[in-house]
């Protein structure tokens, strides 16, 4: 995916967000800055590929927030990568546009270094970044500045990500191991308490989607559950994944909180599942 080249498409769209009252989720990236682009520029050179420059995600996500301070419109920007996009979205937060904005567990955890040993399970859109990144992405979902943890769950094929670093697709896997990860990482290192990283997978996605009956456990709310043994410690095999997507970046890691029994609408759909263990 890439944004919505023309400015003017864009706008229109965000009027019309305006008026109508729905919500415009935008991929920030321009094209025509990023292609042909692979990883981050920085690692790029080591790897001798072309790189992405994090101005292709910074600029989309300047322009829109200015289009959405312009028309009143609503806007969500996805997968945040950048210590920049991060400022920019305080700032218009702080001058009241209708702004809402999510990270992945990937860029949370992972720099672009990691490329170097990961190979095509490293690559991604947008790419992993710098360590300055990672710590702007943290503090900006401590502050509020970030409302939103999603997975950017995209599965591969083995043999698609067996072509090799450039000819491989972008994406990874991320569901399975996105709470264990998120838990181990930054909650059990004192970086994120554990109601603020629950409130950023449930009661906060349900808030910007409008999905009234989602994310709280109260009476009248749709009873889809999580049950997580906090205790319990596996090292995550990608063969022991439920997904058919293999391909994740977190493969040997040894983690905390595996998600142990899963209840959608009241009924039991699994329980002492293996999960990622």
């Amino acid at each position: 995916g890439s944004a919505v080249l023309s400015s003017g498409a864009m706008m229109e769209a965000l009027r019309l967000s305006s008026e109508l009252g729905f919500l415009i989720s935008d991929h920030p990236e321009d094209p025509e800055i990023s292609a042909g682009g692979i990883v981050n520029e920085g690692v790029a050179e080591k790897l001798g590929v072309k790189g992405i420059p994090r101005i292709a995600e910074e600029i989309v996500v300047a322009r829109d927030l200015m289009l959405a301070e312009a028309t009143g419109g609503r806007l969500h920007i996805a997968h945040v990568s950048t210590a920049r996009s991060v400022e920019l979205i305080a700032e218009f937060k702080g001058r009241g546009v209708s702004v809402t904005a999510e990270v992945t567990p990937h860029h949370l955890t992972l720099t672009e270094e990691a490329v170097l040993s990961l190979g095509s399970n490293g690559k991604m859109k947008p790419p992993l970044r710098g360590g300055e990144d990672v710590e702007a992405l943290i503090e900006g979902l401590k502050e509020g500045i970030i409302d939103v943890i999603a997975t950017d769950h995209a599965p591969h094929a083995p043999w698609e990500k067996e072509r090799g670093l450039e000819e491989a697709p972008f994406g990874v896997v991320g569901f399975e191991t996105c709470f264990p990860v998120l838990y181990t990482e930054l909650v059990l290192e004192g970086r994120l308490a554990l109601r603020e990283l629950i409130a950023k997978l449930t009661l906060e996605p349900a808030k910007v989607l409008g999905l009234d009956r989602k994310g709280r456990l109260a009476p009248g709310m749709d009873a889809d559950l999580v049950i997580i043994d906090l205790e319990r410690e596996v090292v995550i095999d990608p063969e022991k994944l439920r997904s058919k997507g293999k391909n994740t970046p977190f493969a040997g890691r040894r983690v905390k909180g595996i998600p142990v029994g899963l209840i959608i609408g009241g009924e039991v759909r699994f329980y002492e599942g293996d999960a990622c263990a």
